[in-house]
């Protein structure tokens, strides 16, 4: 029995040596090497693709008169209000628009059937381009000293891709948004890339567009404006062998009266947080900040005025009729609006705010 109970006192002992042993000598550790949590990690922008400039590329940034030694000399100059001068060209079956800011081409905007624009070509897909020319969704630009990068959106690669030229000069290529055919071509300058900017910018800041007050009546700028967005809307319904729309005084009126009625009182339609997404917009004069009623919005908005439609759209900032339709296009719900059948048009425009109205034609109220 002494010898049981010596030998469970001995074992006792033991097995309070074996598990305390850790806790009264610990093991000696080595010191691991300490990360930083606070590490800033930098991502470089990709270098952009560029391309050898040829054709239009190669006369922006150039005078005016280098130009037009070319194209010969302008059927049309219409003042901006923003600090340009848009000018006309003849070109056979299209249209041929210049930019001109102190002297200098600063953007060519060309919508045609057939026009020589290598190495592109109207009427081709999206797709086309892409396996013809390697295109950059990331553009790490230097302005004024200041990093700029451009980020491209996958509908912006298939409806808006940019181009870099080796001469520092840029064309954006618009896509018509329900087929995907090219419908126009923008070659610009940096300036003006980051001036009209639809895209997004991760860094740097978009340039805003300069209203021109002083020496311009705006009301003569906003009647060339019209008459140039419903020129250019047509001219595109042409390409697409549609009939042009016609424009009558009841259509015209309604949509000025649309608009003044918004730009009046813009807390009757908007909520809030949109009534502060318009205000701001108003105050920056960003292009890429542009603001457009929803569906929901321009049906209140034609509803308080008693005003019937068909279709319609609200969009500001309305700098350049030409380059705003290509810009349009390229989204399939404002396509599908400047592409209806059987309507009357209308269309009103103040400095930065335009308003495009489609209503039923008058015959056909006549005749209900």
């Amino acid at each position: 029995m002494k010898r049981v109970i010596g030998f469970l006192s001995i074992l006792f002992l033991v097995l309070i040596g074996y598990y305390l042993q850790p806790v009264l000598f610990p093991p000696t550790q080595g010191k691991a090497p300490v990360t930083s949590t606070n590490q800033v990690v930098r991502h470089k922008a990709l270098k952009h693709q560029t391309i050898k400039s040829e054709g239009f590329a190669d006369y922006v940034t150039q005078p005016i008169e280098v130009f037009e030694q070319k194209f010969g000399r302008p059927t049309k100059i219409e003042d901006s209000g923003f600090f340009f001068q848009t000018r006309d060209y003849a070109l056979d079956q299209g249209i041929l628009e210049v930019n001109v800011e102190a002297g200098k081409v600063s953007t060519i905007k060309v919508m045609a059937k057939k026009a020589d624009i290598q190495p592109f070509k109207f009427s081709m897909t999206s797709k086309q381009l892409a396996d013809q020319i390697n295109l950059s969704a990331d553009f790490a630009l230097s302005y004024d000293e200041e990093p700029v990068q451009i980020e491209l959106s996958e509908n912006d690669m298939r409806f808006r891709p940019l181009i870099a030229f080796d001469n520092d000069t840029f064309a954006m290529l618009f896509f018509n948004g329900s087929n995907e055919k090219m419908i126009g071509a923008v070659y610009l300058d940096m300036e003006n890339l980051l001036r009209l900017m639809p895209y997004q910018i991760n860094s740097g800041n978009p340039l805003a567009n300069r209203v021109q007050e002083s020496n311009l009546d705006w009301n003569i700028l906003n009647q060339q404006k019209q008459e140039r967005a419903i020129n250019v809307i047509n001219f595109y319904r042409g390409l697409r062998k549609l009939e042009k729309i016609p424009t009558t005084d009841s259509s015209m009126n309604d949509s000025k009266r649309l608009l003044k009625s918004f730009l009046t009182a813009p807390k009757k339609v908007l909520d809030n947080e949109r009534l502060e997404e318009w205000q701001t917009g108003q105050g920056a004069h960003l292009s890429n900040l542009s603001f457009e009623l929803s569906s929901t919005e321009f049906k209140d908005l034609a509803k308080n005025s008693k005003i019937d439609y068909e279709n319609g759209f609200f969009y500001s900032p309305m700098i350049d009729p030409l380059f705003n339709l290509f810009d349009w296009v390229s989204h399939e719900h404002l396509n599908e609006a400047i592409m209806a059948t059987e309507t009357e048009l209308g269309v009103a425009i103040d400095q930065e705010s335009v308003l495009v109205l489609l209503q039923e034609p008058e015959k056909t109220k006549d005749s209900e």
